[in-house]
């Protein structure tokens, strides 16, 4: 029976027991355990710096909206002036001369309407707004050459051209 009592004892050895061992605390996890009131100084944080970079971003969409909309509307005005101009000067037999003209100290940049030097009227830009180019109108109310006339404000530019007949398009 010695030999069976062996057997048994090495069987019971390795075969593993029925009863529970005693529950072992896991470690601690630090990579789960989340520190809220962090994340909330975190948030915000976040939320501050967009509050302060909202007005920048709406302070530039209103500059490009300006610069554009005054360029266009320089241009259209420039074109229904010189439409005007050829009808003045085909209607009084007047040489008319349409030019822009740079800032002075007292005021700013402007395009004129003229009979030589006598000027017929003077048209004040927006503040930033230039025009550059020239045009004659004979008697007959017909340009002299061809035109273009460069509108411009900051990196914003249209052009006007005026053909050889007269006609004023805007680009």
């Amino acid at each position: 029976m010695t030999e069976e009592t062996t057997s048994e004892n090495t069987n019971k050895a390795t075969a593993p027991e029925s009863a529970p061992a005693p529950a072992a605390r896991p470690p601690e996890d630090r990579g789960s355990k989340l520190d809220w009131p962090l994340i909330r100084k975190f948030e915000s944080l976040i939320f501050a710096s967009m509050v302060f970079a909202i007005p920048f971003f709406a302070f530039r969409v209103v500059d490009l909206t300006s610069t554009q909309l005054s360029v266009r509307q320089t241009g259209v005005d420039l074109v229904k002036d010189l439409v005007r101009a050829k009808e003045i000067s085909k209607e009084y037999g007047l040489s008319i001369t349409v030019c822009g003209r740079p800032a002075t100290e007292s005021e700013g940049t402007a395009y004129l309407i003229q009979n030589g030097n006598r000027t017929i009227e003077e048209v004040l830009l927006p503040k930033g707004v230039n025009v550059l180019g020239s045009v004659t109108f004979n008697e007959e109310g017909k340009p002299n050459t061809g035109a273009i006339f460069t509108i411009s404000k900051g990196w914003k530019s249209s052009h006007v051209n005026l053909n050889s007949e007269g006609i004023a398009t805007m680009e």
